[in-house]
């Protein structure tokens, strides 16, 4: 059994890059699409070794 989709780190982490992406210009940081994209996968990477147990379908 696994867990419910609100309650998976990876999900809430990717939502909140996502907003990122999207506020980085309001702030006046000067991030490459690049570079947001290898923060991005870097992090999945983490959170992937990390986790222990399956979305609920």
């Amino acid at each position: 059994m696994g867990k419910k989709w609100y309650a998976s780190k990876t999900v809430w982490l990717n939502l909140i890059m996502l907003g990122g992406v999207f506020l980085h210009d309001q702030f006046g940081l000067d991030i490459t699409e690049e570079e947001q994209g290898a923060v991005i996968a870097i992090v999945n990477l983490i959170l992937r070794a990390i986790t222990k147990e399956p979305l609920q379908p």
